[in-house]
């Protein structure tokens, strides 16, 4: 719905109204403006202009408000004026690992191989390009042909590319960069005359005579590059060359989270022996990787933009858990909290943010593997990325002194989700438990909510499918179960001991009474209640009180964790089909 109503401004009524003033005023038939006469087909044209002016004034309003816009540029546009620099994509960046074959240096009769910076290389397994970054002011490296020890080495996903501008030596000059792939949020180098600028976040942070410029995400595609004027920074003389090298990046796609040595690549820059002599670094050296290449993700989305342009800090810092939720969410994360405890009496880590990250499941799945089957594992960071994201958080800058990070792994709760159908006889029923599972599985894959998971999401979503008559879903706890089973459980109670002035955590053993259900995990409408840090996944292995044993998977006629049952099959009659119809015109 616009700000305009349908049936506030009727066009044909306009139109009607005023050729019977025409009429009336200048006693006229009715004929003389018809679209046959000049004086209608004039008429026509005006009312199809003010048609597109109000269409226009219309869409105007809508795209000058951030929460209404539906442009990317007019969304990224309102962002910019907010302070807010959306994040384009970010390159996969990792270790990998290289050593000369061993007897090839004696074979080619050579000591050693240049590597030069950058060199660049293809990964065989995703058919994307990767270069090295040695880091160090030689822009080479030497490998020894005699020591067959590895050396480690920076990869980052994409492939350099360099523009070139003229200085006009006018205060505050801006270019626009364009490129033919997404250009990576963060490896942009600037150089003026060959001599290098950096890169920094506000225009009041270059100090007068600073060497340096900022990058911002383009508002119509591509950076922006803006330069100081005689108070901030300096001005690029006329004439002057300016050099801006970038990356164009392939985004979350480069990730390769697996140190598997059926990761394969190949070179497609040569080295130079110390003969001088070029080799082919796929004939000479072994390349493996070390560390996994990830951190890889997708340019920011309008929906994050809305949400996180106003959070956005104008000093650039990360100051509270806002700021490093908007910091955070250009990671592609499938959900970014974070938290501190001022408000309990243990005051040791009031200078920690706590970071709760969930990865995107959905571009974690392997060929042949569904959110019911995939490893638990893809459902938390690895080591190595905490330990990326970590580093990446500190060269960022932004990070207050005093703040500490730890960043806390879900803990996982697992649920069996059973779902009892009533459908009618003209629906297939193995087609319509396949568009079941499908749905449910995307929502699965797709859920933020951090409160609980309401069975009436999954209800709507399966009362929608068509052949589906009503739907009955339930969940059950392995918790709860469990402790049904043991007769007890145990929980978990903080204290403050104000003696020693130390925040504890006490284990306490909470024993049942016969036939009691302490409904662990499940509130009294039977949804999932979700706790801090707490992750609910519906997945099997595991027992209920009865015994049984509810397998990974889905099953059609074992327990699983997806239990689709027909409970009944009834007949379409036509006064079904009328009273359905009649339901969705609700």
């Amino acid at each position: 719905m616009g700000f305009f109503d349908s049936n506030k401004i009727k066009f044909n009524e306009i139109s009607t109204q005023v050729k019977e003033f025409l009429v009336t005023t200048y006693s006229q038939t009715r004929s003389v403006f018809t679209t046959a006469s000049p004086f209608g087909q004039i008429l026509q044209v005006l009312s199809s202009y003010s048609q597109l002016f109000f269409l226009y004034l219309e869409n105007s309003l809508i795209e000058m408000n951030i929460l209404t816009a539906t442009r990317e540029k007019s969304v990224y546009g309102i962002s910019r004026i907010a302070g807010h620099n959306p994040t384009r994509p970010i390159s996969a960046q990792g270790t990998i690992k290289i050593r000369v074959k061993p007897g090839l240096a004696s074979e080619l009769n050579f000591s050693y191989l240049n590597l030069i910076d950058e060199s660049a290389l293809l990964c065989d397994n995703n058919s994307l390009p990767y270069f090295i970054k040695l880091g160090n002011t030689l822009g080479s490296i030497t490998v020894n042909g005699a020591v067959q020890e590895y050396i480690n080495i920076k990869i980052i996903q994409g492939e350099i590319e360099t523009q070139t501008r003229r200085g006009n030596g006018q205060s505050l000059q801006s270019f626009t960069i364009i490129s033919k792939k997404p250009i990576d949020n963060e490896n942009v180098v600037v150089d003026v005359n060959g001599e290098a600028y950096d890169v920094i976040d506000s225009l009041y942070d270059m100090i007068k005579g600073d060497k340096s410029c900022l990058v911002k995400t383009g508002i119509s595609g591509g950076i922006d590059i803006y330069f100081g004027n005689e108070d901030f920074g300096t001005i690029p003389p006329l004439g002057s060359i300016i050099n801006i090298k970038y990356v164009l990046t392939d985004g979350f796609g480069g990730n390769i989270f697996s140190k598997t040595d059926q990761i394969k690549f190949t070179w497609t820059d040569e080295a130079f022996a110390n003969t001088g002599e070029a080799i082919d670094l796929n004939e000479a050296i072994v390349t493996e990787i070390e560390k996994p290449i990830i951190l890889g993700s997708d340019g920011e989305l309008v929906e994050v933009t809305k949400l996180i342009a106003p959070k956005t800090s104008r000093s650039f810092v990360l100051a509270n858990p806002d700021n490093y939720i908007s910091f955070l969410s250009r990671f592609n994360y499938s959900y970014v909290d974070a938290y501190t405890t001022y408000d309990d009496e243990y005051i040791d880590d009031d200078n920690v943010i706590y970071l709760f990250l969930i990865p995107d499941i959905e571009k974690r799945l392997n060929i042949n593997t569904d959110y019911f089957s995939t490893n638990l594992t893809n459902f938390y960071l690895s080591d190595n990325e905490k330990e990326a994201l970590t580093s990446y958080i500190n060269k960022s800058g932004r990070q207050i002194v005093t703040t500490e990070l730890s960043i806390v792994d879900p803990i996982l709760t697992r649920y069996t989700m059973n779902i009892f159908l009533r459908i009618f006889d003209t629906a297939d029923s193995n087609t319509l438990k396949s568009e079941i599972i499908n749905k449910i599985t995307k929502y699965l894959l797709k859920v933020t909510r951090r409160e609980k998971i309401p069975k009436s999401d999954l209800v709507a979503i399966i009362e929608a499918i068509k052949g589906v008559d009503s739907v009955n879903v339930s969940f059950i706890s392995e918790v709860n179960e469990k402790a049904i089973t043991d007769g007890f459980y145990i929980k978990r109670v903080t204290t403050f001991d104000q003696i020693r002035g130390i925040q504890q955590v006490e284990e306490v053993k909470v024993n049942l009474t016969t036939n009691q259900d302490p409904n662990l995990g499940l509130d009294d409408f039977g949804d999932i209640k979700i706790g801090l840090n707490e992750l609910p996944v519906i997945r099997g292995g595991w027992y209920d009180r009865f015994g049984n044993y509810y397998q990974d998977g889905i099953g059609l006629s074992e327990y699983s964790s997806l239990n689709l049952v027909i409970k009944e099959v009834i007949k379409e009659t036509l006064a079904v089909k009328l009273m359905n119809k009649n339901k969705d015109e609700i």
